[in-house]
């Protein structure tokens, strides 16, 4: 468990909604948070504004998430990194140790997990 505070993002919205239901990797992930005594988990809408969270059709794809390192006061503390999507229980379950560890360096996680830094945070 790490004591470095961070604050997990997990964008809801449109494609990144679990679909269906039991594909939904929130509860692996809020468990890690709650193990990590300055974590937090945020619910949000669309966190990209990608041409696939517009679309009404539904996706079998997963959720992003924006990890942003903080310090105790809740201050950023570093980049915040986009991760996604976590398309299945292993990938949720590849974040969530790597939240748990708390070296929040991109490099640490698996390629895959490593959102294009290309995409429009929403303002």
């Amino acid at each position: 468990m790490t004591e470095r505070p961070f604050t997990l993002v997990a964008c809801q919205a449109g494609p990144c909604r679990p679909f269906p239901p039991d594909r939904d990797v929130l509860p692996r992930l809020a468990e890690a948070v709650r193990r990590c005594p300055h974590g937090v988990l945020v619910r949000t809408g669309c966190l990209l504004r990608a041409p696939r969270c517009r679309s009404q059709v539904p996706h079998d794809s997963g959720c992003y998430l924006v990890v942003q390192p903080c310090d105790a006061g809740r201050r950023p503390r570093g980049a915040a990194m986009a991760i996604g999507p976590i398309l299945t229980h292993a990938d949720a379950d590849a974040v969530a140790a790597w939240l748990i560890d708390g070296d929040l360096a991109a490099r640490r996680l698996p390629p895959r997990l490593r959102a294009p830094t290309s995409a429009t945070p929403h303002r």
